[in-house]
């Protein structure tokens, strides 16, 4: 499905990841790592044919601008003791594409489409694993409360639970720090160019450099998030 955005901008919305068409994937694939090179030093593509995102419990948004793939997200969809998870999987904006508000843009759209059935549950589970502190914020904004808290709040023991077991379902070899979340060494050879900071939230900042400071260290995070998608 493909819907016109403002500026020009066109949303491209594959909500089964499997449906991609044959033919279109290697093209998909070649856009996900021109984003990904953009920001990131790589010594191998992280998404391809072997690791690959067309599978069916997978989505992908795309966003198009001027004939060309400005930023994409992937999620996953999982059901742990009968809670809907949402993972994201991966998401990125071209670096001369930053700041225009594409990562809510591709968030709604993936959740009207998961969500927006009346039947729909009031609530669900996100979850997604960085080191860019934008990224924390990002997500945090969209959950009522998530783990880990920065800045330090009330945790409730049943999202930390959540957490360390949606963290080793999907990194079952990745050792976990169950206080921080922190994965240490989880992203192998990826750098990025620059190290991102929000300039609007210094204590995420803060918090990012000090528990993970290493470039391939990340953070794995999880919220509760209500469904503000469904359709009356």
């Amino acid at each position: 499905m493909t819907a016109t955005q403002p500026g020009a901008v066109t949303s491209e919305l594959f909500q089964i990841a499997s449906d991609v068409p044959e033919y279109r994937r290697d093209a998909v694939l070649d856009d996900i790592s021109s984003i990904i090179d953009s920001n990131w030093l790589t010594e191998q593509r992280f998404w391809s044919r072997q690791h690959s995102p067309f599978n069916a419990d997978h989505g992908i948004v795309l966003l198009h601008h001027g004939g060309e793939c400005v930023a994409y997200m992937i999620i996953q969809r999982l059901a742990v003791a009968g809670t809907s998870v949402i993972y994201l999987s991966g998401t990125a904006v071209r670096d001369t594409c930053r700041g225009q508000g594409f990562f809510k843009r591709m968030f709604d759209t993936a959740m009207a489409a998961e969500f927006g059935d009346p039947a729909a549950p009031a609530e669900f589970c996100l979850c997604w694993r960085t080191r860019n502190p934008v990224i924390y914020v990002l997500g945090r904004a969209q959950c009522r409360s998530v783990v880990p808290a920065i800045p330090a709040e009330t945790r409730t023991g049943d999202l930390d639970e959540l957490c360390l077991s949606l963290a080793a379902i999907l990194y079952p070899r990745q050792v976990i720090e169950t206080t921080t979340m922190a994965m240490r060494g989880a992203y192998g050879g990826l750098r990025y160019r620059d190290e991102p900071t929000t300039q609007t939230s210094p204590d995420v900042d803060r918090w990012f450099a000090q528990t993970i400071p290493y470039g391939a260290d990340a953070v794995f995070c999880a919220g509760w998030a209500s469904n503000r998608w469904a359709r009356c």
